[in-house]
């Protein structure tokens, strides 16, 4: 019983080596130094800034700045414009008599009382809207600045966790291995408690090991739906 245990063991330890050893590519090197911190935050808050929401902003109060044009092109349909179309205005004859038609040509303005109200207000609506949405445009940019930078510090922070993980999994690997070699050799000291206790312990680092990872994982990727781009596209242009 004792020899199936401990057979069961290295297999399980064995893949789970191996799985440690593959996995540690997928954590990215962060710069240490202070100004090149700040500089890669500059970075990715000016990605951020390159966001579709904020872009959509702009067009909107684009569309702002068209309704206010049309609504003071309403002024001009005030204006009219109006002839007598008979054969001396369409020649131009030189002779005269008494059927000519007089004034040959009128211009008016025609005035209704309702425009001298409506149109005003349109004009002052659709500039009002335009601040509106460059006000939410500001919103925006500031929320989204503070969360890509708590991205950042979430990623990096795991990042952190992560790192500080592995050489408390490599010592408990370690603790394991020596334990199982003590054990096949017949160590007397050695007994299958003291091996269950040393898989355990590396077991649970293990499970906080793949944790971390997917902790990684994650806060980079939603760091990088922020920025629009991949982390290591950022620190490779840095």
């Amino acid at each position: 019983m004792k020899r199936v245990l401990f057979f069961l063991l290295v297999a399980l330890t064995g893949t789970m080596a191996k799985a440690q050893r593959a996995d540690t590519s997928i954590v990215l090197r962060l710069p240490a130094d202070q100004p090149t911190v700040a500089r890669l935050k500059t970075r990715l808050v000016e990605l951020a800034m390159e966001n579709p929401q904020i872009k959509a902003l702009d067009i909107k109060k684009q569309i702002t700045k068209y309704d206010e044009n049309r609504a003071k092109a309403g002024w001009l349909d005030m204006i009219v414009a109006s002839g007598n179309l008979n054969e001396f205005t369409i020649k131009g004859s030189g002779t005269t008599n008494n059927n000519t038609l007089y004034p040959r040509y009128n211009f008016g303005i025609n005035v209704p009382l309702g425009h001298l109200i409506s149109i005003p207000n349109e004009v002052k609506t659709a500039k009002a809207n335009g601040k509106v949405f460059e006000q939410q445009k500001e919103g925006e940019k500031l929320a989204l600045k503070s969360a890509v930078l708590r991205a950042y510090e979430d990623y990096a922070t795991n990042k952190q966790l992560y790192e500080l993980q592995l050489p408390l999994l490599e010592d408990a690997y370690n603790h394991y291995k020596q334990t199982e070699q003590k054990f096949s050799k017949g160590d007397q000291n050695t007994a299958v408690e003291g091996l269950n206790d040393a898989y355990r312990i590396y077991n649970a680092e293990m499970v906080r090991k793949v944790n971390l990872e997917r902790d990684v994982k994650q806060s980079k990727i939603v760091l990088e739906a922020i920025i629009g781009t991949t982390m290591e596209e950022v620190l490779l242009h840095l």
